[in-house]
């Protein structure tokens, strides 16, 4: 597909600042929303008198409703405008740990479902605005900037929400991401009269949320690449939901010590979204870097499944390193692909498409991951099973790369 920004001149460098800097705000926002309550699952638990357990309900609460709206976000880019539905998405993260912090449970499951709404809204607009600020030549590392806002947010409330939760209290800390978001939602609106020139006053507000689903699955690389979001997406949310859990049962490390294994993948997740966007740029190929890519995952799972109690720990922490670096990283070069081979004006829609694939897959890791502890007895052996969703997901993406190809 051609966009305007292969065949005309660069856009201006404020333009690109602009809307990278912002949509990196509202990525991080939204993930540090997300990761805020489970920051926290114990203090809050303790004082609502409920199982900590619980939490991995909310984080699945959360996914459900971002699939809602991803499929929703086209119309509402269209007829609104991409800054504005940023915007909304802000607003809406706000309301929802304005609800949560209520401390009913209902109502905190509703907040969830709320977070889950602005999620789902983050990465459409996103890919609409960015797809007329980047060229060829920096197409995945732009975007793969943009996404480092993911990792950003998880360190902010891992960082700050248990900090703030003990020296006040749980529900006093939920109003770090209210003002957040109200305060970037209320500056983004200096920049919407600019931003929101292409939107349609007659663009329908509501379509049928199987459209775009519809539409993607006519294009052969749009529809494997779906495949591919399922299948990684699936792979990272395995790894940071159960890397703790796995070094303090089956090798003896404190919660402390396992704990600085998360870091380092989420300290690697940030270089590696930058790293592999420099590669697929360098080598001018996002499909040659994700195949590089999810077969490096494969091998990382692979050697997790051999880490014993006496293994080192710095060897221990640099496999972990490796393994952010790989599953964590994929996540900018893969929209970008998303953008590339979408119809004119319809990376948005795609986009939400290909998002429904990949929070199906935020949904379904966790199972599959603990389905295969039930059948090995290991979490070490889980991460066979991790290893193998990762060679799928590099057959996916050569599925994509040759769909590619034949619609040229």
């Amino acid at each position: 597909m051609t966009h305007p920004t292969e065949t005309q001149q660069s856009p201006p460098l404020r333009d690109t600042v602009t809307v990278v800097f912002f949509m990196i705000w509202v990525q991080l926002i939204g993930s540090m929303a997300s990761l805020w309550l489970p920051a926290i699952a114990p203090e809050a638990a303790a004082a609502l008198g409920v199982d900590a357990s619980l939490i991995g309900l909310q984080v699945v609460v959360v996914y459900i409703g971002g699939m809602v709206t991803s499929l929703l976000a086209g119309g509402l880019v269209a007829r609104l405008g991409a800054w504005r539905v940023s915007q909304v998405s802000l607003c809406l993260f706000a309301l929802a740990h304005l609800v949560i912090a209520s401390g009913v449970l209902s109502l905190m499951a509703l907040g969830s479902f709320i977070i889950g709404f602005g999620y789902g809204l983050i990465n459409p607009p996103a890919a609409h605005l960015m797809s007329k600020i980047v060229t060829p030549k920096n197409r995945n590392l732009v975007f793969s900037i943009r996404f480092t806002g993911v990792p950003l947010g998880g360190i902010a409330a891992s960082t700050f929400a248990p900090a703030i939760a003990l020296a006040l209290d749980w529900q006093t800390s939920m109003l770090v991401t209210i003002l957040a978001a109200l305060t970037m939602a209320l500056v983004m609106e200096f920049f919407r009269k600019r931003w929101d020139s292409d939107r349609s006053r007659t663009a329908p507000l509501i379509r049928s949320p199987l459209a775009d689903i519809k539409a993607a699955w006519k294009l052969p690389a749009i529809r494997w690449l779906c495949f591919t979001g399922l299948f990684l997406a699936a792979i990272q949310l395995s790894l940071n939901a159960f890397a703790v859990t796995f070094l303090v049962e089956e090798t003896g490390y404190t919660l402390v010590a396992a704990g600085l294994a998360l870091t380092a993948v989420q300290v690697a997740g940030v270089i590696g979204r930058i790293a592999w966007g420099v590669l697929a740029d360098r080598i001018r190929s996002g499909f040659a870097a994700l195949i590089i890519n999810a077969l490096l995952t494969g091998l990382s799972a692979l050697a997790t499944v051999f880490i014993a109690p006496d293994w080192p720990v710095g060897l221990v922490y640099a496999l972990f390193f490796v393994f952010g670096f790989t599953a964590m990283g994929w996540n900018g070069v893969f929209a970008s692909a998303v953008v590339q081979h979408s119809p004119d004006g319809k990376a948005g829609n795609m986009t939400g498409a290909a998002l429904f694939f990949t929070f199906s897959g935020v949904i379904v890791g966790p199972a599959i991951f603990t389905l295969g502890y039930q059948l090995l007895g290991t979490y070490s052996g889980s991460f066979l099973v991790t290893a193998i969703l990762a060679v799928a997901g590099a057959g996916t993406i050569a599925l994509a790369a040759r769909g590619a190809r034949t619609s040229l």
